[in-house]
């Protein structure tokens, strides 16, 4: 079924004289208009009909004017109602906060729906719907005087007035796109949401409170520039935190595997000094090549060499985990360059990665300095065990001389 709005415009008058409450229209009467006119007079759209020699007609007499051309004058507040405005400003301080369902302007001949498309009603959309968002947004609104939209966000505060004027005439074509970007960035994610409103507080903190949409509007590119660049250094920082996580993590886990070998090796190179304790408790000194002397001798090198073997086992296995940490560190840097383009964040990618190993290669290093000495001692006590005895017989056969 058609709307009254569509019946009207099907009437395909012509607007002769305005005025500031009704505006005159011309045409000619046609059977199948008749209907439509009743219904337009029984609304109350129409204040009076008269025929071309200025007598006023009866609504019930319309079909003895068929074919002949009349006036009637509409109410203009009154067709407003069912969408029909005369101009683009009248239209856009009536709904400058809602867009209406059905609407047509005369001053544009746009009807809403239509494939025909108009800058002027883009420009509307768009202001419009950014009005509605950033009222949903905002903590509260106020309609004392003017309606009031107050947003807060990370403890910052700020008044947006927004008064029914035409705002269109500040927008410039190139930013309608932007404007709609920036729609569906408060309308993303919580992150995105809080960096493009805290971004809006402070671009219009300094400006006047009553002046402050109008300079959003105008210069909405150097706006949405500086959000974009806020929310890329929020990216670039959060990619960082992430990659200081996984590196944490990936450092947490080779130290464990380091301690484990130190864990290890404590419980078993335990014995080097017990053993050195056991062999000189043991020894006669009294006769330096006894059997049993000669016998203790040989334990040792036995033992040195067990302990030899798993010392080096040890030594190996920390050798592998160092082979295992610069791979990992040339691959992770090698996969994560690719999130960084700026030369800048792949020095600091290089940083991070290096400061986040440094006290793991340190330990290694010191373990691995560990084991040599460790190893020079396994060895130390069989060979000075070997010695002490040679010692003691030297000296007993040179006594004897």
């Amino acid at each position: 079924m058609e709307s009254l709005l569509q019946q009207f415009l099907k009437l395909k008058g012509k607007i002769s004289e305005v005025n500031s409450d009704n505006f005159i229209y011309i045409l000619e009467i046609k059977v199948e208009n008749i209907g439509t006119i009743e219904d337009l007079y029984n609304g109350e759209f129409i204040e009076e009909i008269k025929s071309n020699d200025s007598k006023i007609i009866n609504i019930g007499d319309l079909l003895n004017f068929k074919n002949q051309s009349i006036s009637i004058e509409f109410v203009i507040a009154e067709l407003e109602k069912i969408g029909f405005y005369l101009s683009l400003h009248d239209f856009v301080i009536d709904n400058r906060f809602e867009i209406p369902n059905e609407f047509y302007i005369s001053q544009l001949r746009y009807l809403d729906g239509s494939s025909s498309s108009n800058e002027d009603i883009e420009k509307y959309k768009t202001l419009t719907t950014l009005i509605d968002r950033l009222t949903n947004k905002s903590k509260f609104v106020s309609e004392d005087h003017i309606r009031t939209l107050f947003l807060v966000q990370d403890n910052s505060f700020i008044e947006i007035p927004i008064d029914s004027i035409f705002y269109e005439e500040y927008l410039e074509h190139k930013n309608i796109n932007l404007i709609n970007q920036y729609i569906e960035d408060i309308d993303s994610y919580k992150e995105k949401r809080t960096i493009y409103l805290k971004e809006l507080i402070d671009f219009l903190n300094n400006i006047n409170k009553t002046e402050r949409l109008n300079e959003l509007i105008l210069y909405f590119g150097e706006f949405y520039e500086r959000c974009n660049t806020s929310f890329e250094y929020y990216l670039s920082n959060f990619s960082f935190n992430k990659i200081k996580l996984e590196l944490d993590n990936s450092v947490l886990e080779y130290s464990k595997n380091i301690r484990a070998i130190i864990n290890d090796s404590q419980s078993k190179l335990i014995a080097i000094p017990a053993a050195f304790v056991l062999g000189t408790s043991q020894i006669d000194y009294s006769k330096p090549l006894s059997f049993k002397n000669i016998l203790i001798i040989i334990s040792a090198f036995l033992f040195s060499y067990i302990i030899s073997v798993f010392i080096k086992n040890q030594k190996n296995a920390i050798e592998i985990i160092s082979d295992n940490l610069n791979n990992y560190k040339i691959n992770y840097k090698r996969s994560k360059s690719t999130e960084f383009e700026d030369e800048k964040d792949l020095e600091n990618l290089s940083e991070l990665i290096n400061t986040s190993y440094e006290k793991t290669e340190a330990e290694i290093c010191r373990q691995e300095k560990r084991l040599k000495i460790l190893q020079i001692c396994n060895w130390g006590i069989s060979i000075g065990l070997a010695i002490s005895i040679l010692i003691i017989r030297l000296f007993s056969s040179t006594k004897y001389l």
